[in-house]
């Protein structure tokens, strides 16, 4: 292994259709006014993500009571797929008129509006690299749910000119995780 100043990294984008056609539709007029190089509100949005959390694997275990009391562990029975904790966060910077908060805002409310068929958002995919930009393994969230967007603070004394963020929180009900490298590679 060569060991490289400049870390392991990852590519996380959300698919295209992934914001509603009115939602991209309310802010699109906006966008095009801003002297930003972006086309669409899902290159915006995915040019703000800063990091992402990968979800926690816990693995289960039984314990049986032997002779004299004495406790001993065996692992468990759960099925590999419902040790991880199915939960993800993905954090943005926070844009000039918070218009990237207020578009994943729109897009929640879109999403759980009753008048919405949909029960999933898009199955939401991670690739992680090494150093040079090879794809090691991808991980995919399949079902997923958008569940939660962060607080936002509003302050008048909050104009230093420092990196603001917010997260959202998804579920998913399925983790897929594919290894990429191959041999040679």
């Amino acid at each position: 292994m060569i060991l490289n100043s400049k870390g392991s990294n990852f590519y996380f984008v959300f698919p295209k259709g992934f914001f509603p056609e009115s939602v991209t539709n309310k802010y699109l007029p906006y966008l095009r006014k801003q002297p930003i190089p972006y086309d669409t509100i899902a290159q915006m949005m995915n040019s703000t993500i800063q990091s992402i959390t990968f979800p926690e694997l816990q693995s289960g275990t039984v314990e049986q009571t032997r002779y004299l009391g004495k406790k001993q562990r065996y692992k468990g029975s759960v099925p590999i797929q419902d040790l991880f904790t199915q939960d993800f966060t993905v954090t943005f910077k926070l844009l000039d008129g918070y218009i990237n908060y207020l578009v994943m805002m729109d897009t929640l409310l879109w999403f759980l509006d009753f008048k919405n068929p949909i029960q999933y958002d898009y199955d939401l995919s991670i690739r992680l690299m090494d150093n040079s930009g090879n794809i090691i393994s991808t991980v995919g969230f399949k079902k997923t749910i958008l569940t939660t967007i962060s607080n936002l603070t509003l302050g008048y004394t909050q104009n230093s000119p420092e990196v603001q963020t917010f997260t959202l929180n998804f579920s998913c009900n399925f983790i897929e995780i594919h290894l990429e490298a191959k041999e040679g590679v």
